[in-house]
This record gives C-alpha cells, structure tokens and sequence, in this order.
C-alpha cells in the first residue's frame, strides 16, 4: 500500500531543499556580481585616479618649465607644491569625472639641476601615486649650434668641407639659424636642422645629400635662440656663492692629470681690493667646480688662457674671451671607458680662440665650449700645420659659437693650406648630463626644457 503521507513529507522535504539550494545559489550569484560590480568600480576609480595624479605630474612640469632657469624649492608632504594658496586646490575636472591631486617637489643640483615630482591622485576613496623624475637640459644638448655660417673677420661663408682626404665628420644633433656652406661631402652624422630653405652648395648644387645628411636634414626649422647673458650670468651667480673661484683680469688656468688646477690671477672682493693673488700656484679645484673670470671695473680684461688634462668636472667661465694654448683632454676618455665621469665647460662671452703658435698639430679638445657672442676659432688659422692627415683637431663634445669660425684654410681642390683638418664627435653623456654650473636651457619663449628621465607608479 502506497503511503501517501509519507510521500508528500518526502516531496515537502525534497522542495525545501532544492528550494535552499536555489536560494543559495541566487545568493551567491548576487554577491559575486555585486563583487564584480563593485570590483569594476573600483578599477574605474582607480583608472580615474591614476589620470588624476598624471593631471598632477602635468600641472607641476608646467610649472617648473614656465619658471625658466629659476629653480623651485623642494616642498614637503605636509606643506606641498600643489595645492597651495598661491596656485590653486589640486583639483581636476573633466566631463564629469572630479577629483583631486597633492603634489610634492624635491630639487636638487646634483649632478645637475633635476626634480623628483611626486603626486598623489584621489577619486572617490581610491588613491594612485606616480613619480617623474626630470632632468635640465642644457645648451649642451646639441653638438654644434649657430646663429650664422656667415662671418666677415673671416671672408664671408665658413664652409663644411668632404674631399678625399680632407673629410669633415661631425656626429650628433646639428642646429644653425643661418645657412649651412657645404663643399664636397662632409658627413653630418646625426639628425641637422637649419632655418635657410636649403643650404649653400659650391659649386651650387648638392653633390650626393644622402651622404651627407644620413640622418636627415629639416629645413626651415624655427631658429633656437641662446639667453647669452642669462647663461653667463647663472655660471657667474654659481661662482660667487662662496664654493666657486672668481678671478678678476687676466688670468691662466692650467688642468692637472691629478685632478689639481694650476692658476694666475687674483681674486678681489666686491669693493675691488685684492684678498688673494695666484702665481702659477696649484691648488685643489673649487668645491662646486665652477671658476669665472670677470673684468676689472670699466675694463673688458675678463680673459682666461686654458690647456691641460681634465680629472673631474670643471667649468671656466669669462667676462670676455677663453684662449685655449694646448690640447685639452680628459684624463679618462669617455669614448674608451663609458664610466668616465670627466667634464669640462669653456663659456666664453666672446670668443673661444685655440693659439696657433703654442698649440700642436694633433690637437684635442675636449669640452663643452660656448661661445655666446662669438665663434670658436684659431687666431693664425692660415699658417700650415701639416697635411689633413698629420693636422687633425679632434674636438669631441658640443661647440656652441654665436658665428662660425675659421679652424683651417683649404683650396677648392681640398687640400689643407693652413690650421686643422677639424673631426667633430659629439659626447652622448651630455644628453643628460652637463658641466657644472650649466643652468636649465631656455627656450625662445623663456621656458625651461628638461628632459624625462623616468615615471612610475609607487
């Protein structure tokens, strides 16, 4: 006999638990796209967070580029860069997504000046941290620059000259506000830009451009403009701080293997009374590296004669002209060994001018040299040195010259007359690095250029 009771207790209790099992499930189901929801939420917030805080990184590198060669100081987490009371409150706004970033600023000059810009963005109850760190670029930054090829003093047109033989090579960036003068094929082995349309071919055409310009060649590129008194006046604020050497008049600075510097002139103070006096005297670099020789009052005698073997990292600055009386080398050729830390700075007002008479026929220079209203040049540049082979002037690192100058004389058939077979070589180490003293680059329209060195998430 079938038990009806017992069955419909079987059935009530088979219902109740699929019943529970369903209801389980729907819970369960729930929660996780509940979770899911929620869990997309949160990786939108943090989406939103993190564009927040790079909003924050933006802002402060605007900032810092905007105020030119003038350094921010460092803030700190409670007392932040962004937002303070002189700029605004940290908040970003774009359609409908709202949120705030904290940005905090850490400056050093060390080896150059750089900054470390930490911001903090927040959306909602999420937060994200990113990091840039940045470093000044400076003038240095490119191998050759001019305002003008042109230069009366020396006839007119300076040219770059490519003849068997007698081979020009210059490597890295190139930029001139005038018109490059191109005889034969001289090789320019890193991207050249020029303001002219075109530049000046002899004997009026191009002879083979893809040899010459391998890495290519932009005409009518906006000029670039140099702050000459800006920079010079930076180099001379650093040298005065109390850890730098400033020279007044005439003065030698002779660079030792041993890292020691051998130096004439005399140090006044600023009422113009002498408190030291150097003869051929040698004697520890200054702390900061940076050495300036400024004129006497009412005088244009603000000159420095250089030559040696740098060790370490050096500036030397001048009111007026740099005569270079030898071959300036690095006691550690960075071409041979890349861990070299070797630098040296020669900022001229005037001119940067190699002696004939003292100098040899295989001559190095080895430097950064500015020549902010002048050229780089050689005094004597038609007396014979040698053939192009036996008078090589091998200039490794960056030459900025207001104006070209003349290093050599050639016929129009290319053979060396007179002065050096010049070889340029630019030093990649001042992609990032500059001599000491060396402020932030300046832009045309007064704004600082740094390069990017890193960005994180923290």
């Amino acid at each position: 006999m079938i038990n009806l009771r017992q069955n419909k207790a079987f059935a009530l209790t088979f219902s109740l638990i699929f019943l529970f099992f369903i209801i389980s499930f729907m819970a369960v189901y729930i929660l996780v796209v509940a979770n899911g929801v929620a869990e997309a939420n949160r990786t939108a917030n943090l989406k939103k967070a993190y564009y927040i805080a790079d909003a924050g990184l933006a802002d402060a590198y605007e900032r810092i580029t905007l105020d030119g060669i003038n350094t921010v100081p460092s803030s700190t987490p409670g007392n932040p860069y962004i937002p303070s009371a002189s700029t605004d409150n940290g908040k970003y706004t774009v359609g409908n997504v709202t949120g705030n970033y904290t940005v905090n600023v850490v400056y050093s000059n060390v080896p150059r000046s750089n900054y470390t810009i930490t911001s903090t963005g927040t959306y909602g109850n999420v937060s994200k941290t990113l990091q840039l760190k940045m470093i000044g670029a400076a003038i240095s930054k490119f191998a050759y620059w001019s305002q003008t090829e042109s230069n009366p003093a020396f006839g007119g047109a300076l040219w770059w000259v490519g003849e068997p033989g007698l081979e020009m090579l210059t490597t890295g960036p190139v930029q001139t506000n005038g018109q490059l003068n191109i005889f034969g094929n001289p090789i320019f082995d890193g991207l050249v830009t020029e303001s002219a349309a075109n530049p000046n071919y002899y004997p009026g055409v191009a002879s083979n451009p893809s040899i010459i310009f391998p890495q290519g060649l932009d005409n009518n590129a906006p000029a670039i403009d140099l702050p000459a008194q800006a920079t010079l006046g930076a180099i001379q604020s650093v040298a005065s701080d109390g850890s730098g050497l400033v020279l007044t008049g005439a003065s030698t600075v002779i660079f030792n293997p041993s890292g020691t510097i051998t130096v004439t002139g005399t140090v006044k103070n600023s009422s113009g009374a002498v408190t030291a006096t150097y003869n051929n005297t040698t004697m520890n670099p200054p702390t900061n590296g940076v050495i300036y020789v400024q004129s006497n009052k009412g005088q244009t005698d603000g000159n420095v004669t250089v030559q040696g073997t740098v060790k370490g990292q050096l500036t030397v600055a001048a009111d007026q002209n740099i005569n270079v009386s030898g071959s300036v080398a690095y006691n550690t050729d960075p071409r041979k060994n890349p861990a070299s830390t070797d630098l040296l700075g020669l900022v001229a007002n005037q001119n940067i001018t190699v002696i004939e008479a003292s100098a040899p026929a295989q001559l190095e220079m080895s430097a950064v040299m500015v020549a902010l209203q002048g050229s780089f040049q050689v005094d004597q540049w038609w007396v014979y040195k040698g053939n192009a082979t036996t008078a090589v002037m091998d200039q490794f690192g960056s030459l900025i010259n207001y104006v070209c100058g003349a290093t050599g004389e050639m016929d129009w058939s290319g053979n060396l007359l007179g002065g050096w077979n010049q070889i340029q070589a630019y030093d990649t180490r001042l992609e990032t690095l500059a001599p000491p003293g060396f402020p932030p680059y300046v832009n045309n329209a007064g704004d600082a250029v740094y390069n990017k060195v890193s960005i994180m998430e923290l």
